[in-house]
C-alpha cells in the first residue's frame, strides 16, 4: 500500500506591515503583519486570530489562548516554558527553530503544518485532528495523541521520547526516520508505517502488549 506524504505549501507572505502586540486584547484579529521580538507571555488571551502574519522571536511562556486561530502564518524562534492553546485552529502554518517546554493544545485542529528544528517537551494533542503535518528534525520528549485522528503525518529526522496513541486513529502516519524510545497504547499504531529497523526496536513493546514472554 502506498504511503501518502503530507501535503504542505509554505505560506507566501509579502508586503507585511510592522505589528505590535503590546496592547492585544482577547478576541483581537490581526492580518498581514510582521511581529519581531514580540511577547504574548503570561497573558490570558482567548480567541485571538492571526491571518497572513510572520513572527520572529516570539515570547510565549505562560500564554493561555483557548480557541486561538492561525492561518497562513510563519513562526521563527518562538520560546516558552509553558503554553496553553486548547481548541486551537492552525492551518498552513510554518514553525521553525522554536522551543516550548509544555504545550497544552488538546481538542485542536492542525492542517498543513510544518515544524522544523523545534525542541518540544510535552505536547498534548489529545482528541485533536491532524492532517498534513510535518515534524522535520525535531526533538520531542512526549507526544500525546490519545484519541486523536492523524492523517498524513511524518517525522523525518526527528527524535521522540514517548509516543502515546491509545484510541488514536492513524492513516498514512509515517514513522520512518523517527528515533522513538517508548510507546504507550501500541494498539493505536494501526495505520502507521515503520521500517524494518524500527520493527526490531519495537519488538519488546509488541511482546508486552500481547502478553508474550521472550526467552
Amino acid at each position: 500500500m502506498p504511503v501518502h506524504a503530507p501535503r504542505f505549501q509554505p505560506p507566501r507572505l509579502t508586503d507585511l506591515e510592522d505589528g505590535d502586540l503590546a496592547d492585544v486584547l482577547p478576541g483581537d484579529a490581526f492580518d498581514g503583519l510582521r511581529f519581531i521580538g514580540a511577547s504574548l507571555a503570561d497573558r490570558d488571551l482567548p480567541d485571538l486570530t492571526f491571518t497572513e502574519c510572520a513572527f520572529d522571536g516570539l515570547a510565549l511562556g505562560g500564554l493561555r489562548s483557548r480557541g486561538i486561530r492561525m492561518v497562513d502564518c510563519t513562526i521563527d524562534s518562538a520560546d516558552g516554558a509553558t503554553m496553553s492553546a486548547v481548541s486551537a485552529t492552525l492551518r498552513d502554518v510554518d514553525i521553525s527553530h522554536s522551543r516550548i517546554g509544555s504545550f497544552e493544545t488538546y481538542g485542536s485542529g492542525w492542517s498543513g503544518i510544518r515544524l522544523t528544528g523545534c525542541k518540544l517537551g510535552y505536547v498534548n494533542l489529545r482528541g485533536s485532528a491532524l492532517t498534513d503535518v510535518v515534524f522535520d528534525d525535531c526533538q520531542i520528549d512526549e507526544l500525546d495523541l490519545t484519541s486523536a485522528k492523524a492523517t498524513r503525518v511524518s517525522f523525518a529526522g526527528s527524535r521522540l521520547g514517548t509516543l502515546e496513541v491509545p484510541g488514536a486513529t492513524l492513516a498514512h502516519v509515517d514513522l520512518r526516520g523517527l528515533e522513538l524510545s517508548r510507546i504507550v497504547g501500541i494498539e493505536g499504531l494501526k495505520g502507521a508505517v515503520i521500517d524494518e529497523t524500527q520493527l526490531g526496536k519495537l519488538a519488546p513493546f509488541f511482546a508486552e502488549q500481547l502478553g508474550l514472554t521472550v526467552l
